[in-house]
């Protein structure tokens, strides 16, 4: 594995919400909050887990500005 490829998982697992990106079988698997994948490339499983972090980001800030703004009854 190139010297970038394992800065650039270093570096993923040393975000606020971390990304742990793996070699095992000649695949890269991914894990990110509960989120989970894998991809025969380094680029696709790192744009995958991305993609899953930001949506869940979305998520997150939808369900807050709905209960920011009363639309959802507190149980």
């Amino acid at each position: 594995m190139a010297s970038i490829e394992q800065d650039l998982m270093v570096m993923l697992q040393h975000l606020p919400i971390p990304i742990t990106i793996t070699w095992q079988s000649n695949r890269y698997y991914w894990k990110c909050i509960d989120g989970h994948g894998s991809s025969n490339d380094l680029v696709e499983a790192t744009g995958q887990s991305l993609n899953y972090l930001i949506a869940s980001l979305k998520t997150d800030l939808g369900r807050l500005s709905e209960n920011k703004s009363g639309s959802i009854a507190q149980k």
